[in-house]
């Protein structure tokens, strides 16, 4: 899988291509983000609007955030990164080495 987040104009957006089979958890790790986050910039951002895209094995979601709002690309980066790949359980089910 691989993960691309990056900033335009006052939008994120977030690309990951290769996710054929793991939509599930990649939206997971969206929505767990979302959760944790206590930063003003991040995902947990309550007025942050997210529009998600999914073809093929691509998604693509970009975030906008409320009228004078700011979000952070690498708080954003930072938190996906620990739940799809630092805290991602194995494709098998045996546990991380």
């Amino acid at each position: 899988m691989r993960m691309r987040v990056s900033e335009r104009q006052n939008e994120v957006r977030i690309e990951l291509s290769r996710v054929a089979g793991r939509q599930g958890s990649v939206l997971a790790a969206l929505t767990a983000c979302q959760k944790s986050c206590t930063c003003s910039g991040g995902l947990g951002a309550s007025s942050a609007a997210l529009s998600i895209r999914a073809r093929g094995d691509e998604l693509k979601v970009s975030l906008r955030p409320a009228q004078g709002q700011q979000l952070d690309v690498g708080e954003i980066y930072r938190c996906l990164r620990r739940n799809l790949v630092e805290h991602a359980t194995p494709l098998d089910g045996a546990p991380a080495a």
